[in-house]
């Protein structure tokens, strides 16, 4: 049964999409079938990320998601297989990937957070081993959505104060609404700074576990289009320290 994994931040540039990828490229290079889902139609696309083509992508699946629903209520919509793989593009090392391109305006689509939620629900339908899913750094209606749909939330961040106390609220707000936060979890995007929250300080204030601290990497030179596994830290046998950190949150989840 696919395992899922929702990639969640409170602030862009906190390096969620560069650990969505790795997480999902990680697990292919290890032989399993991973799906990578960019819900996120706000910021940069994985394709770009991925040295992907612009489409097909979620936009395209959410037009025929949205012409299915003229004949039957979204929770009923059901593309099966074979249509599902029609938007899915496909990255050197195998990996699958719904793209997206920016398209703010979807934020504003009243049903937004219906039909996102029958992307998830479509796509957890599939062959596949492990599911991440990278969202906006919002706390609108159609991420909330997907936090109900998956089996992990995993929280991308640094250990600045105003990073924990923001975390903390967010926390508070997902409780008030009824929404349990038990299968949340921290993943920090850089060794911690000594001089701000500590590791075990962390933990104690927001109640979740940090599971995994990711080394950011020197820049280097992107590898040449035609080179199998482009644009994949993991797959790079020097990042050593980074490989290890990836596969500790794999192992984890």
């Amino acid at each position: 049964m696919m395992k899922t994994i929702m990639i969640h931040s409170l602030h862009q540039g906190e390096g969620k999409t560069k650990i969505a990828k790795e997480l999902a490229g990680y697990t292919q290079l290890q032989g399993k079938r991973a799906l990578l889902a960019d819900l996120d139609f706000i910021t940069e696309p994985h394709s770009r990320a991925l040295g992907l083509p612009s489409s097909p992508n979620l936009q395209d699946l959410l037009q025929e998601i949205t012409a299915a629903a003229k004949e039957k209520p979204y929770f009923a919509v059901q593309l099966g297989e074979e249509k599902l793989e029609q938007y899915l593009l496909t990255h050197h090392s195998g990996l699958k990937v719904l793209s997206s391109e920016n398209a703010k305006h979807l934020a504003e689509d009243e049903e937004i957070a219906q039909k996102i939620r029958t992307v998830v629900r479509n796509l957890k339908q599939l062959p596949y081993d492990l599911m991440v899913i990278d969202t906006d750094s919002s706390n609108r209606d159609y991420n909330q959505a997907v936090l109900e749909e998956t089996d992990q939330v995993l929280i991308v961040m640094d250990n600045f104060r105003y990073n924990v106390k923001d975390l903390i609220l967010y926390l508070h707000k997902l409780q008030d609404m009824d929404y349990s936060t038990d299968n949340f979890k921290i993943v920090l995007n850089k060794v911690p700074d000594p001089v701000h929250v500590t590791i075990d300080e962390i933990e104690k204030e927001t109640g979740l576990p940090v599971i995994g601290i990711v080394p950011v990497l020197d820049k280097t030179p992107l590898p040449p289009q035609e080179t199998e596994n482009v644009y994949l830290n993991v797959a790079n046998p020097n990042n050593v320290e980074f490989i290890a950190a990836i596969k500790k949150i794999v192992d984890v989840l």
